[in-house]
């Protein structure tokens, strides 16, 4: 299972991956690799992770974009 996450920003998607990836160990896809072109989109995949991974996950993604778009 995925989802795609658009975020207000007008950083460019593969650096905000390479950054979550390095800083926070939180790994996604930069949605223009699946057409994605009209903003800053992320694909996050979620399925083959046991319950308590993915909420962990999760909050370590949101930890992380908060830092790097500063919110």
């Amino acid at each position: 299972f995925y989802f795609f996450l658009k975020l207000d920003t007008e950083m460019m998607p593969l650096a905000l991956v390479e950054r979550l990836i390095k800083e926070h160990g939180v790994a996604a896809i930069p949605g223009n690799a699946f057409g994605m072109e009209n903003g800053c989109y992320l694909r996050v995949a979620y399925g083959a992770l046991r319950p308590e991974t993915v909420a962990e996950g999760f909050g370590r993604l949101a930890r992380g974009i908060r830092k790097i778009l500063d919110v």
